[in-house]
Formats: C-alpha cells, sequence, structure tokens
C-alpha cells in the first residue's frame, strides 16, 4: 500500500492528521516542540523537588550536634598546640 496515508492523532494538540511517516506523532514541527518543552519542564521540576527535600532532609551534611562536637574535637587539638594559629609563607 504504498502512497496511502494513515490518519493519526497529534500527541500534544489531539488533532488528526495525516501522517507523513509511521513514526509521525506529531502534527507540525511546532505541537513537537512544545510536546518535549512540557516534557523536560515537567523532569526539571521534579529534580528541583527532590533537591529541595534533600537539603531539608539534611542531605547527607551535619546535623547541628555533629557541627558542635567537630568544633569541640578541633578546638581539643587547637589547645594541644598541635596546630599552630600561624601560616608559614613559602617563598
Amino acid at each position: 500500500m504504498i502512497g496511502r496515508r494513515q490518519m493519526a492523532k497529534c500527541r500534544e494538540c489531539g488533532k488528526e492528521f495525516y501522517q507523513k511517516t509511521t513514526r509521525g506523532e506529531f502534527c507540525g514541527d511546532s505541537c513537537r516542540g512544545a510536546y518535549w518543552r512540557r516534557q523536560y519542564r515537567q523532569q526539571a521540576v521534579e529534580e528541583a523537588e527532590e533537591r529541595l527535600q534533600a537539603r531539608r532532609n539534611g542531605n547527607g551534611h551535619a546535623t547541628p550536634e555533629q557541627r558542635k562536637e567537630a568544633s569541640e574535637a578541633l578546638a581539643k587539638i587547637v589547645q594541644r598546640g598541635q596546630v599552630s594559629g600561624q601560616f608559614r609563607r613559602r617563598i
């Protein structure tokens, strides 16, 4: 059946159109672009929500108690003299 075109429904606007190829899913370039832009925008929004949620949950960062313990341990090291408060310049 060479030369016979079939009617298909556009994935973006739902309008019926004649397919140019068997893979045709959109009635035109504008609908194809709009569809994929919407898909990528939706994916970007979901990723941003996941990052926000991870940030709210701590995202693997230290809790306030862990930060306090770390600063106390650092203070002990400095008191013992293992770390000087001065930097040596190398020329």
